[in-house]
């Protein structure tokens, strides 16, 4: 008899937290306390566009860092909006990891950059093709997820993370460190962030949407503090106040113990789905190589060129399978040499909102689609 997992449709699309992870009697709980508490009014009201301060003071304690170099927005997506749109002006340049966080690329165009993609390594950035692109243009920044990146799934390495500062010095440009999964490590030990090596050539970002909920929309920025304080003041001229009842849920959330333990429980839902899409690749599709992460949401394959991946999408979706189209990762090639139909090859797997039983359903239709 066929189980059910094997008949229904498999979701490799959005990378979003499992909702069975969604923590919302405790929110619930923390929204109530927050809008009953001495601050119930204040944060009914406008404020501050920097954000709620006690989040912000929390946020400030964790990256040992002034209150006043902490900008809080709604989710870390508009805060590299306002960034790229305080620094960009029409034909500038940024630099991404190829592939790359595909919403990033777009924000990044929309705010009039020519958006490079460098190639990425299993243990991070291609540093020769780096280089050479720097040689060519001169990026304002460049973006990077050092941990567990997304789609790649790849870990900076910690040479690699001090070589990226160090060329970030030497030719001038900011490097913008997205981290929302760094803290979704299930093995291992972590590597110092990028503005531990150099904080004053770093912009990190990040959000409690893989943490908490997507739906609080609360990210933050941590930077230099002159420039955290033109980014704040372009916040208020563009979206006027913070969403404050939320940021003083999430404080609440902290207050009460309940954020360390539900990391930890989303560790131990997470842990066996990242084992099982990994055994999966291994067992179904031997021979294609990938980055092994330890912690995050995401693994992803590159298809070996021989592979059959022509109109990919379309057959996936009869087969019950739903993929995110692979192109949409890949900004503008650096160089002329690089392969332009690799974005049809590459497929993203999400794995935190499948169980085991789907994943390994997911990945064994698609091997049997190429």
């Amino acid at each position: 008899m066929p189980s059910q997992v094997s008949s229904e449709q498999i979701l490799f699309t959005r990378g979003v937290p499992a909702v069975e992870a969604l923590p919302n009697k405790l929110l619930s709980e923390c929204m109530q306390a927050a809008l009953e508490g001495p601050d119930g009014k204040t944060i009914l009201q406008y404020g501050h566009n920097g954000g709620y301060l006690p989040l912000r003071q929390l946020i400030a304690e964790q990256y040992q860092v002034s209150p006043d170099q902490v900008l809080v927005g709604n989710g870390s997506l508009h805060l590299q909006d306002i960034f790229a749109g305080f620094l960009l002006k029409p034909g500038d340049v940024v630099f991404v990891e190829q592939p790359s966080y595909d919403r990033a690329i777009k924000t990044f165009r929309r705010r009039g950059a020519k958006v490079i993609g460098i190639p990425l390594d299993l243990d991070g950035v291609n540093l020769a093709a780096l280089e050479q692109a720097i040689a060519q243009y001169k990026p304002v920044f460049m973006y990077v997820i050092p941990d567990f990146q997304n789609p790649a799934g790849v870990t900076t390495s910690a040479a690699k993370r001090q070589a990226l500062v160090d060329l970030a010095e030497r030719y001038n440009f900011w490097l913008v460190e997205d981290v929302p999964y760094r803290t979704l490590r299930y093995a291992g030990e972590s590597l110092l962030l990028l503005r531990d090596l150099n904080a004053e050539r770093v912009i990190t970002v990040s959000s409690y949407s893989k943490l908490i909920s997507p739906a609080l929309r609360v990210g933050y920025l941590v930077g230099p503090l002159l420039l955290v304080k033109q980014l704040t003041k372009l916040a208020e001229e563009t979206v006027l106040a913070p969403v404050l009842p939320t940021e003083a849920a999430v404080v609440e959330f902290h207050r009460r113990g309940y954020f360390a333990s539900n990391l930890e429980n989303l560790k131990q839902l997470y842990a066996p789905r990242l084992r099982a899409v990994v055994q999966a690749i291994k067992t179904y599709l031997p021979d294609v190589p990938f980055a092994e992460p330890q912690g995050g949401f995401f693994v992803s394959i590159m298809l070996p060129s021989h592979f059959n991946s022509a109109n990919l999408l379309e057959r996936a979706k009869q087969a019950g399978l739903m993929l995110t189209d692979g192109r949409d990762f890949f900004a503008d090639p650096y160089s002329d040499s690089e392969d332009p139909r690799q974005g049809e090859r590459f497929v993203r797997l999400p794995f935190c909102a499948l169980t085991p039983e789907q994943i390994e359903e997911g990945v064994k239709r698609l091997a049997a689609l190429l």
